[in-house]
């Protein structure tokens, strides 16, 4: 956003979240252009639920993680046919009201024994063919590993009414090169062989998260065009024959958010300066941020100042000394009222903060685009009688 644009965001009041709908769309089609070749796109919406129907027309697939995520895109209007329900914990009778509504309209992963029972006796009872991910684990608490899968591929008659469609995985996000997104697409072509050879057996899909970086303090760690090149390289050179999907959300999402806050005291404490904001760390979340070590891209709101640039320490409103959310930041006398732009937080920040610690209200949430201007997504919310007894 321009710098007269975030001026006008902060007539809203602060801390306030504003998401870039254009700039989402920017950053999506970059993927489209060059990945979207090979691979389909899904958008992992935990990274940000509001961007869900800017993002449905624009992508092959909404990945959701829990019933709450699912019951925002029944209420978004998300075509059932783009929904993949994930989610290491799917309750049976919550499942079941799905399958009930939707049945094969929708996609389903796997994460156990249990949840692939679930689905396989729904579709057994009703005599009606879903489609099922098994999610292979990354050796930690999510999936199922080889030998599992293998083995309900093998039985798979035993379930005539349950289509392993594909298979899905997802190790982790952050991932610092091309390489390592190589190497787990490679194993993962040799797996799929693996099945062919073992059970004439080809999955339809590879549901796969690259866990694309985005580097919040070093713009030259970006994956550029030509690391996104390579990615269709091997893509392209995979034994596997069926279609690549790539789930995302960080990639897609971080670059179109802005998180302001208000400077609301500044004072010097042993040599030390500090600002102290309306915000704080339990709305704000970069990834590899430790207690303000590093500057995220940012802007200043403020009247142009003369005088020595210092450095300042950026504090929150929390009674806790790690609300730090920049150690140094240079500054040209900062006063209240001054408001700090966080840009590239268009990912997480506004749903994995501590949002109820203190009983301090849930910022208000805007989407801008450039035809229609600013629009609230949220009101702000009072918070502290969800930390009480109810009357």
């Amino acid at each position: 956003m321009q710098t007269n644009e975030l001026k006008k965001a902060a007539e809203f009041g602060t801390p306030l979240y504003v998401f870039h709908e254009e700039e989402l769309q920017e950053t999506t089609r970059r993927f489209q252009n060059t990945l979207g070749k090979v691979a389909g796109l899904c958008y992992a919406m935990k990274a940000n639920p509001f961007l869900v129907k800017v993002m449905e027309p624009i992508v092959d697939r909404i990945e959701v993680c829990s019933m709450g995520e699912f019951a925002i895109c029944e209420e978004q209007g998300v075509a059932p046919e783009k929904i993949l329900v994930s989610g290491v914990l799917k309750k049976a009778e919550k499942l079941n009201a799905v399958l009930d509504k939707y049945g094969n309209s929708c996609m389903y992963t796997a994460e156990s024994l249990q949840q692939f029972e679930l689905l396989k006796n729904w579709s057994a009872e009703h005599r009606q063919e879903i489609s099922v991910f098994p999610r292979l684990t990354s050796g930690n608490q999510f999936g199922m590993d080889q030998k599992t899968i293998e083995e309900l591929i093998e039985n798979r008659q035993n379930y005539p009414f349950l289509k392993i469609r594909g298979i899905h995985y997802f190790s982790g996000t952050q991932k610092r090169s091309v390489g390592k997104i190589q190497k787990e697409l490679e194993k993962l072509d040799v797996f799929l062989t693996e099945l062919k050879q073992k059970y004439d057996f080809e999955p339809e899909e590879l549901e796969y998260g690259p866990g694309m970086p985005v580097p919040y303090f070093d713009p030259s760690k970006a994956i550029g065009d030509d690391g996104l090149l390579e990615l269709v390289q091997t893509l392209e050179q995979m034994n596997f024959s069926g279609r690549v999907t790539l789930e995302m959300g960080r990639a897609f999402a971080a670059d179109c958010g802005y998180y302001l806050t208000k400077i609301m005291d500044v004072k010097s404490s042993d040599d030390r300066n500090y600002c102290i904001t309306d915000g704080g760390i339990h709305q704000l979340n970069y990834d590899g941020q430790i207690r303000g070590m590093y500057e995220p891209p940012m802007e200043v709101l403020a009247e142009e100042r003369q005088g020595e640039q210092k450095n300042w320490t950026i504090c929150g409103s929390l009674c806790t000394v790690n609300d730090i959310m920049v150690q140094k930041l240079p500054l040209t006398d900062p006063k209240p009222g001054d408001v700090l732009v966080f840009k590239k937080t268009g990912a997480y920040s506004c749903m994995e903060g501590m949002l109820l610690f203190l009983s301090h209200s849930l910022p208000k949430i805007m989407l801008y685009n450039n035809t229609d201007g600013f629009r609230q997504v949220r009101k702000a919310y009072k918070t502290y009688k969800w930390n009480m007894e109810e009357k």
